[in-house]
């Protein structure tokens, strides 16, 4: 189920989604996620929409907006409320104290 997630976390889909991917019912679907993660399929997915603006925040030059929108995220208030609720800081503030990535070894 992570590789689904992995490969559509930009696109708009939830639950009913993601369970009607794995031929179950969202409560069947939710309760085994859970079981399996530890964790909501909502949360779930926050996260790594969070972990993707976190990594194009760090190695490129996007935009906020742009990140917001590549990395799922259906407004760009929605990702900068997110974002402080996940990392207690806001994106730019992530970008100032987060340094690009060096690619020394090149």
């Amino acid at each position: 189920m992570s590789e689904f997630i992995d490969h559509r976390y930009a696109k708009p889909f939830g639950l009913p989604n993601a369970a009607s991917a794995t031929e179950l019912c969202d409560s069947a679907f939710a309760h085994l996620f859970r079981r399996a993660t530890g964790k909501r399929f909502v949360l779930y997915l926050k996260e790594v929409r969070i972990g993707v603006a976190c990594r194009l925040l760090r190695d490129t030059d996007q935009t906020v907006a742009q990140i917001a929108l590549a990395s799922g995220f259906g407004s760009l208030s929605n990702f900068n409320r997110r974002f402080l609720a996940m990392k207690e800081m806001t994106p730019t503030a992530f970008r100032r104290t987060h340094p690009e990535s060096s690619n020394e070894s090149a």
